[in-house]
C-alpha cells in the first residue's frame, strides 16, 4: 500500500469566497500584465505536434467507450468523465442547485466511510476524486498514483453507487452554498452576472443564478439526488478520458468495474434553445455608490462543428482575447487610458454559443469606453484582421496549443472533451492543421457574419445615470 509522505498532503482549503477572490486577482493581473506573445514569438512549439496517440476503447462487458491515451513517464494515472446534458440547466422548476449540490454531496462521504473517513481514505492514499456540474454538462474527474489505482477506483465506484447524503452534511452543505451566494452577490461583478443572465437568456433555464439556487436549495432532498444520479447519470449520455501510466486492457476493466453498473438510458427534459434577441440594446443596472461600471456583452456565435468556428476564433482572438496586444485594449487601454483592460471570448453553450466580453470603467469614462468598443466590434466585421494579424493569431494559437499538454489531469480532461464534442482520437495531431489551413479571406467573411453591432447586447452595472442624464 502506498501512502502519501507527509511534505505531499493536502493544504487547508482557503474558505471558498477568499478562494473565489484571489482567483479573480490573480486572474485580472495575469490577463492584463502578462504578456504570453513575448514568452513563445521565439519559441519553436509551433513547430511541434502531438505525437502520442489517442484510442478509442470498449469496455468488454458494459460496451462503454473512452479516450485512452497511455503515458508511462510519472507513474499516475487520471480520468476525467462528463455526463452530457445533465448538468444545472436541466435542474426541475423548485429544484435549482440539484446539480451542484449533488456534485458536492457526492465527495461527502460513500458506502461505510462517512464523511471524515472518505477524506481520509482520499488523503492517505494521494487520491483527488471531484465532481462538478456546468450549465450543460456533469462532469468528475479522478487523479491518482498507479500503485494506488485499485483503491482509487473501489473509492469513485462508491460515490457513484452508495452515496452517502447524511442528514448532518446535507445540512450542512446547504447553509454554506446559501452563504457562498451570499458573499458572491456582495460584489458587484457577481450581481452583474446574475442580471446579465436574465437579460441574455429571459425565461430559458440557460437563465437560472445564483438567486435562483438559493431560493431553491433548502428544497433540495437525499432522495432528489439519488433521483438524479439514478435518471441522469448514465451509460448513453457519459463520455470518458483515461490518461497516464495504464494499458489498454487495465483502462477497459476500469471502465467495467467504475461505470459497468450505470442505468443504460438517460432520462430528463429536452432543452430548448433559447430565443434569445440579439438585436442591439443596451439595459443598465444603477448602483449609484459604484466607483466602477462594470460591462457585459454577449452576441450570437457558432457551435464547436461548424465550418466557422476556426475562422471566428481567431477574428475573436485578435479583437479581444490576445491580451494587451488585442485590439480593444489597445484603442481603449494604451491609448486613452479608459480601462486596465477590455476583453472578448467565445462561451460554447451546447444550445446557445455566443461571443462574449466586457470592461470596467469610471463613471465619467463609461459611454466614451462603450463606444470604443462598439467601433472596435463593428470595425472587426467591416474591415476584418490584416494578414499580419493572422499570422502573429496563428503563431501563438498553435504555439500556446502545445502548452496545456503539461500534466495528465489536463490530457484526461480534452480527451473526455473530445468524445463529448466528436472531435476524433486525431483531433490533437490535427488541430494546429485546423488553425493553419485558416485563410485571410475566410476570416473576414466569418467576421462580418458575426461582427455586426446591430446584434450585440450591452449590459451595465454601476453610476451611469448623470452621464445618461
Amino acid at each position: 500500500m502506498s501512502r502519501r509522505p507527509y511534505y505531499a498532503r493536502k493544504p487547508r482549503r482557503w474558505p471558498l469566497w477568499l478562494a473565489a477572490a484571489a482567483a479573480m486577482w490573480g486572474a485580472w493581473i495575469y490577463f492584463f500584465s502578462f504578456n504570453p506573445q513575448k514568452i513563445i514569438e521565439k519559441s519553436d512549439l509551433k513547430q511541434r505536434t502531438f505525437d502520442a496517440k489517442v484510442e478509442e476503447i470498449t469496455a468488454p462487458q458494459s460496451g462503454i467507450k473512452a479516450y485512452l491515451m497511455t503515458e508511462r513517464s510519472n507513474p499516475i494515472v487520471s480520468i476525467s468523465f462528463i455526463f452530457a446534458d445533465s448538468g444545472s440547466a436541466y435542474d426541475p422548476a423548485g429544484k435549482k442547485g440539484l446539480a451542484g449540490l449533488t456534485a458536492q454531496m457526492m465527495s461527502e462521504g460513500a458506502g461505510n466511510l462517512d464523511r471524515k473517513q472518505y477524506k481520509d481514505e482520499l488523503e492517505n492514499y494521494a487520491i483527488s476524486i471531484e465532481y462538478d456540474a456546468g450549465k450543460d454538462d456533469f462532469s468528475g474527474k479522478l487523479l491518482t498514483i498507479k500503485d494506488n489505482l485499485a483503491q482509487a477506483k473501489k473509492l469513485l465506484a462508491l460515490t457513484l453507487y452508495e452515496p452517502r447524503f447524511e442528514k448532518e452534511d446535507l445540512e450542512r452543505m446547504q447553509k454554506q452554498t446559501q452563504q457562498a451566494i451570499d458573499h458572491l452577490l456582495e460584489k458587484p461583478s457577481g450581481r452583474l452576472t446574475e442580471f446579465a443572465g436574465k437579460a441574455v437568456f429571459q425565461n430559458h433555464p440557460y437563465a437560472d443564478g445564483a438567486l435562483d439556487v438559493r431560493k431553491d436549495i433548502k428544497n433540495i432532498s437525499d432522495d432528489n439526488m439519488r433521483g438524479f444520479i439514478k435518471k441522469r447519470l448514465t451509460k448513453e449520455n457519459l463520455h470518458i478520458g483515461i490518461a497516464g501510466d495504464i494499458s489498454k486492457e487495465e483502462a477497459e476493466a476500469l471502465v467495467d468495474e467504475v461505470f459497468g453498473r450505470l442505468e443504460e438510458k438517460n432520462v430528463q427534459p429536452v432543452l430548448e434553445k433559447p430565443q434569445t434577441d440579439f438585436s442591439f440594446r443596451q439595459e443598465f443596472v444603477e448602483e449609484d455608490d459604484l466607483p466602477q461600471v462594470l460591462t457585459t456583452i454577449a452576441a450570437p456565435a457558432v457551435p464547436r462543428l461548424s465550418k466557422d468556428f476556426y475562422p471566428l476564433y481567431i477574428a475573436n482572438y485578435v479583437l479581444g482575447e490576445a491580451g494587451l496586444n488585442s485590439r480593444l485594449n489597445q484603442a481603449a487601454r494604451e491609448k486613452e487610458g479608459l480601462t486596465y483592460g477590455a476583453y472578448t471570448g467565445m462561451r460554447l453553450l451546447q444550445r446557445s454559443p455566443q461571443l462574449v466580453g466586457g470592461f470596467s470603467t469610471t463613471p465619467q469614462n463609461f459611454f466614451r469606453m462603450k463606444d470604443i468598443f462598439v467601433e472596435q466590434w463593428g470595425k472587426m466585421g467591416a474591415e476584418g484582421i490584416t494578414a499580419q494579424e493572422l499570422q502573429a493569431a496563428k503563431n501563438y494559437l498553435q504555439s500556446s496549443y502545445n502548452l496545456r499538454f503539461a500534466d495528465i489531469g489536463t490530457l484526461s480532461a480534452i480527451l473526455a472533451h473530445m468524445q463529448r464534442e466528436r472531435l476524433g482520437t486525431d483531433f490533437l495531431q490535427k488541430r494546429n492543421q485546423y488553425i493553419e489551413d485558416v485563410t485571410l479571406e475566410r476570416v473576414n467573411d466569418v467576421a462580418r457574419k458575426y461582427f455586426s453591432p446591430n446584434r450585440l447586447l450591452i449590459i451595465s452595472l454601476g453610476n451611469t445615470k448623470q452621464e445618461r442624464n
